[in-house]
């Protein structure tokens, strides 16, 4: 566009293959060299978007896209918080909404003051990447999993800082090794049971307080890569990189049905809260909608234009958040 200010040179926009915007003044004169005038770096993500969690409230969504975590506020759709972080594959929100808990690819927890937007804390927690991240339902802690084959118990406390005030920190209070990495963990919201999915294509049971073994549900072909557990915590779905989803009772094990779900890998599944419909999200680039009862598929979501790779839902079960690898 002409440069209104009469120097007699043009402006530039130019959008940026990392969703930034750049403004350059470039002038005509023989040898001159373009200056940037204007930039917009903020508002979107520069890369895939590998997490996303709500708030407890359901207000807010928060993002991690290769080394940033932004906040959003889901009423406006304007990001409030934006800072730089590891690498991160799984985050959430601690009971209370205060601060954010984001699992890296390094191997590190690292905990994230929202109202300061600054990171308190960075933990180390695997010796592999932190591939999953799930809140026990009562509050008081989580769990973590990694590619180091181990299952980290974590709990809360708090600690002083140097001005005096009181701030959150965390332990680990019991580490569970596996007999091979652990690429998803959830628990049953009643609290029973931790599910847990494993490089061997198996999903294991457990009975959350003593990790007594409890069940061993065998049946893809390929890594289970997510998993979700419904509300009422008897049925149990899976989702692989066999492109399949299976539906299963977590009674004895048995498997209701197994649905080919996808084109490519199911990256994420969420059952939607007080009933057995549940969502998967593919690498095929779809969301769809799915009745656990009926076996049928209710719907096809196509909202993005590139791998999706993780998804979350409100508590309402009005909300579906979704991520994709072409950074939104």
């Amino acid at each position: 566009m002409p440069d209104g200010a009469g120097g007699g040179g043009v402006k530039v926009l130019c959008a940026l293959s990392n969703n930034a915007l750049e403004v350059w003044e470039v002038g005509v004169e023989k040898g001159a060299e373009a200056v940037l005038g204007a930039a917009l770096y903020q508002p979107g993500h520069r890369s895939d978007v590998r997490a996303v969690a709500l708030s407890n409230d359901d207000t807010a969504v928060a993002a991690c896209a290769g080394g940033e975590l932004k906040v959003w506020n889901l009423q406006s759709g304007h990001c409030f918080r934006s800072l730089a972080s590891g690498y991160g594959v799984c985050c959430a929100f601690v009971p209370g909404d205060k601060y954010i808990v984001v699992g890296t690819k390094q191997g590190q927890l690292q905990l994230v003051d929202v109202a300061a937007a600054e990171m308190v804390g960075n933990f180390d927690a695997h010796e592999g990447s932190v591939w999953a991240l799930a809140m026990r339902p009562d509050g008081k802690g989580f769990v973590t999993a990694g590619a180091d084959k181990e299952v980290k118990f974590w709990e809360y406390g708090a600690e002083k800082t140097e001005s005096g005030a009181t701030q959150l920190t965390l332990s680990v209070a019991k580490a569970v090794t596996m007999e091979d990495d652990v690429l998803a963990v959830s628990f049953s919201p009643d609290g029973k049971f931790l599910a847990l999915a494993l490089l061997d294509t198996t999903v294991k049971v457990f009975q959350a307080e003593t990790m007594k073994f409890f069940l061993s549900l065998y049946g893809h072909r390929l890594p289970v890569l997510c998993l979700d557990i419904s509300t009422d915590s008897t049925l149990l779905v899976t989702g692989s990189a066999d492109k399949n989803v299976k539906v299963w009772g977590l009674d004895f094990g048995d498997c209701h049905k197994s649905m080919f779900a996808h084109q490519d890998n199911v990256m994420a599944v969420k059952f939607v809260p007080r009933t057995h419909y549940f969502f998967s999200g593919g690498k095929d680039k779809i969301i769809k909608m799915w009745d656990a009862d009926k076996f049928v598929q209710i719907t096809t979501i196509r909202a993005h234009y590139s791998e999706v790779w993780c998804m979350a839902i409100s508590k309402s079960g009005d909300l579906l958040v979704s991520g994709s690898q072409h950074r939104s």
